[in-house]
């Protein structure tokens, strides 16, 4: 093993979450002394390479998700050929990574295909139990998703065990048959920092096309008739660029995490897709949210659904958004707590698999 010893952090490729939720464990690496490698595709690699420019960066197969329709079974069934090709490219490419780059242990975030019987690899993921209407297809939904589980190492829940739990039933550990799984404390980015509010409304836009360029529209169309001040983040790191489509509205195409974390300090309300990633963000800053889960996404649609039972905000679906209506009942919600951040989860699952490869963080004297 090297001087630094070298950790390949793969998140998926499905919008920008997972990518983003990876920032405070690559952070935690560094400061433990490791040396993260980073490897995704698409959006989610333009997003690492731009938060870290300083790091090495490879490219993955990209999975190249699309919702053609609302039907979820027939968007996945129709696209599950190709992840499992996906899936398999990018373990044949990891195991010559692993030689090629002298990697010492792998951190998968989502990416099927990312284990090695070379290193130690860690499986990252909220969803354990995938929730899926029909009992025969979340069966095998859940059968399919245990298999690559335990081709890791361990398994690493972003989330917080019992009733302090955001994700709810989908983080809910297995019993069986499982590597070794911890909750490791919510993932984010961001924290709170006492700044002047500028805007009205934040809407932070995620996720696979079609539907993320359906939602954009409609939100600028119906948010040019109402007089509030927003900034609308497209989430497209491909471009770079600003415009204003009327005098209250400024669009911006991404903005890196301290961007970020400054302008949902300086907004009163936020608008988003309800992906566990964003939730995540919410609930590390205390704010209040409209939530609006992507057509067909069971997950995104499951935890839209426990933030209102839980009483944090309200949701609504894509097709019957009208932001006069749901803006004002968003505003009577309390919000999400504040005070739910990382702990010291992170930085003592990083600290394990860092002895587990023989690397102990030297003590620093008081």
């Amino acid at each position: 093993m090297a001087t630094k010893p070298r950790i390949l952090v793969a998140p998926l490729d499905w919008g920008l979450g997972h990518a983003a939720r990876c920032v405070p464990l690559i952070e935690e690496s560094i400061r433990q002394g490791a040396e993260p490698v980073l490897a995704s595709a698409g959006r989610a690699y333009a997003y690492l390479k731009a938060e870290f420019p300083g790091l090495e960066l490879i490219e993955l197969p990209a999975y190249n998700i699309r919702y053609y329709s609302g039907n979820m079974y027939w968007n996945m069934a129709r696209q599950a050929p190709k992840l499992l090709r996906a899936a398999w490219r990018e373990h044949r490419q990891l195991q010559r990574l692993v030689c090629q780059r002298k990697i010492d242990a792998v951190i998968s975030d989502n990416r099927f295909g990312c284990f090695s019987s070379l290193v130690p690899c860690v499986f990252i993921t909220h969803q354990l139990n995938i929730q899926v209407p029909a009992p025969p297809l979340r069966w095998l939904a859940n059968r399919l998703n245990r298999w690559f589980i335990r081709r890791y190492d361990e398994c690493w829940i972003p989330d917080r065990a019992g009733a302090e739990s955001l994700a709810g039933e989908l983080s809910r550990p297995h019993r069986r048959g499982s590597p070794s799984e911890c909750h490791i404390g919510l993932l984010s980015r961001l924290r709170t920092v006492e700044e002047e509010k500028e805007y009205d409304i934040l809407a932070l836009l995620s996720g696979p096309e079609p539907q993320r360029t359906r939602l954009e529209a409609m939100l600028v169309r119906q948010l040019k008739e109402l007089p509030h001040k927003v900034l609308l983040v497209q989430g497209r790191t491909e471009r770079e660029g600003r415009c204003q489509p009327a005098t209250h509205i400024e669009v911006v195409s991404y903005l890196k995490a301290a961007e970020l974390q400054s302008a949902v300090n300086r907004s009163t309300l936020v608008i988003c897709r309800s992906g566990y990633s964003t939730l995540m963000d919410l609930a590390a800053m205390g704010k209040k949210a409209l939530l609006i889960p992507t057509p067909g996404q069971t997950e995104q649609e499951y935890l839209a659904r426990r933030m209102m039972e839980l009483g944090y905000c309200p949701f609504q679906q894509q097709d019957n958004i009208l932001l006069e209506r749901d803006i004002r009942e968003a505003l009577e919600h309390p919000g999400f707590p504040g005070g739910r951040e990382m702990g010291d989860g992170v930085a003592a699952a990083v600290r394990g698999l860092l002895a587990r490869i023989g690397f102990n963080l030297p003590q620093i004297p008081l």
